[in-house]
Parts: C-alpha cells; sequence; structure tokens
C-alpha cells in the first residue's frame, strides 16, 4: 500500500519507520526535511508538500505537534492534504487534536468524499518505536 506520512519528529519517525519495516510503500513530508533522510535512505519517497503526499498516496497518516499544525497541513489551499486527496482516499491524524478541529476537518473532507479518522496516540516515543501505542481511534462519518 503507498502511505503518505507527515510529521516525523519525537512519535512519527518511529511511526513511519514501523510501516516501512511492514513492507509498505512510504511517501513523507516534515517541515525540516533532514527529519526524513533517515525514511528515504530505507527507501520512501520525499513529497515537497503535504499536497503531493496526498496526491501520491492512497492513505495519509499526520503526527503533528499542535492541532494548528494539523489544521494547516489540511486545509492550506495550495500545499494541503485537501487540495491532494481524491474522494476514496482516508486522512488519519495520529496527532492529540482539538474537537472542533476535528469536526471541521471532518466536515470539509466529507463534503468532498474523504474518510478521516481522529486516532490520537499514547504512548511516547518508546512506546511508538516498539509499536505498543494505544489509540482511541474514531472514524468521524
Amino acid at each position: 500500500m503507498k502511505i503518505g506520512f507527515i510529521g516525523l519528529g519525537t512519535m512519527g519517525r518511529h511511526m513511519a519507520s514501523n510501516l516501512q519495516k511492514a513492507g509498505h510503500e512510504l511517501i513523507v513530508h516534515d517541515v525540516r526535511r533532514e527529519a526524513a533522510e533517515p525514511h528515504v535512505k530505507a527507501g520512501a519517497r520525499w513529497a515537497d508538500s503535504p499536497r503531493a503526499v496526498a496526491e501520491a498516496s492512497e492513505v495519509v497518516f499526520t503526527s503533528l505537534p499542535e492541532p494548528k499544525d494539523v489544521e494547516a497541513v489540511a486545509l492550506d489551499e495550495k500545499t494541503g492534504l485537501l487540495s491532494g486527496l481524491t474522494a476514496g482516499k482516508a486522512f488519519f491524524d495520529l496527532s492529540t487534536n482539538s474537537p472542533t478541529v476535528v469536526r471541521r476537518l471532518h466536515a470539509v473532507f466529507k463534503a468532498r468524499g474523504i474518510h478521516v479518522l481522529d486516532a490520537p496516540v499514547s504512548g511516547g516515543p518508546r512506546g511508538a518505536e516498539t509499536r505498543r501505542l494505544a489509540h482511541r481511534g474514531r472514524a468521524l462519518s
């Protein structure tokens, strides 16, 4: 499966690595290109924007520090996920997010036929690295 991953920081880098180890084709993006280098060296493809990740992926995961970051990555008119995802694709947000932002994103994406799953994870970097995260994901449709 072609999986997009945006946010390769403290938690995201481990989750993205585990997806690669599982054999998935990975398309990655981070505000710091150097954060993607280990993934690219392991075979991932770099994308210059969240939109480019969305265009090249079947599903996209985000692991970002704050709700404002998730909202910007998702909704930026020129470079955001919304401008690159098509109906039937899915967007999973692994970040700890605001219910208000999640509801807004769900409504906007649903109107275009894109699935959104709010799936915050806990367990810290060690849990992400060892694949022992807890999540409370919920479909929003």
